[in-house]
């Protein structure tokens, strides 16, 4: 199976930041509405809950291409099996989430729709540092370490090269000094 890369670089990373930004902050919004009894936060809690699911899905398909090029009974496939199974329970608790409140989304903080949300928070959370070793510890598709550097690469777009190389100049105007740390 062939990895997911766009631009030069992996997908899965560049997708996974609405799910991660939206299934978390989904539930802070119902939390909000549960305490305040402001439906406007329970309306903001659904339309999060729904943008970090569409998001979900999409880092999800991206990451599981790249899962399929690990090899079997390895370290990095056990990391990424626990990855998995977090992101996969985090989107089904969202996806059923979002079905409860698909016709009365105002109702965000009931009891058990803040559970799920909690859940998956939770999950995702924990998922990231799962994904984080598989990257920092286990160098899952970095550059000369990655255990899946000489897998194929998913057939890329049209302009994917183009881009890539639009990207790296646009780089080049970056100022390469910036504060230090003392």
């Amino acid at each position: 199976m062939p990895k997911s890369t766009f631009a030069g670089h992996p997908l899965h990373p560049m997708l996974i930041v609405a799910p991660a930004a939206l299934i978390p902050f989904g539930f802070i919004l119902d939390a909000m509405a549960r305490s305040t009894d402001n439906d406007d936060y329970a309306n903001a809690g659904f339309y999060s809950l729904t943008g970090g699911l569409i998001g979900g899905l999409a880092a999800g398909v991206a990451g599981a291409m790249d899962y399929m090029a690990i090899e079997s009974e390895t370290e990095v496939k056990r990391t990424a099996n626990v990855h998995a199974i977090l992101n996969g329970g985090a989107l089904a608790l969202t996806a059923a989430n979002v079905a409860m409140r698909r016709n009365e989304y105002k109702h965000g903080g009931s009891g058990a729709t803040l559970a799920m949300g909690a859940l998956a928070a939770l999950g995702v959370f924990v998922s990231g540092w799962f994904g984080s070793k598989m990257v920092y510890e286990q160098g899952m598709r970095v550059k000369g370490v990655s255990p899946v550097e000489d897998k194929p690469e998913l057939k890329t777009l049209p302009a994917d090269a183009r881009v890539e190389q639009a990207l790296h100049k646009a780089e080049l105007y970056a100022p390469s000094a910036g504060p230090t740390m003392h």
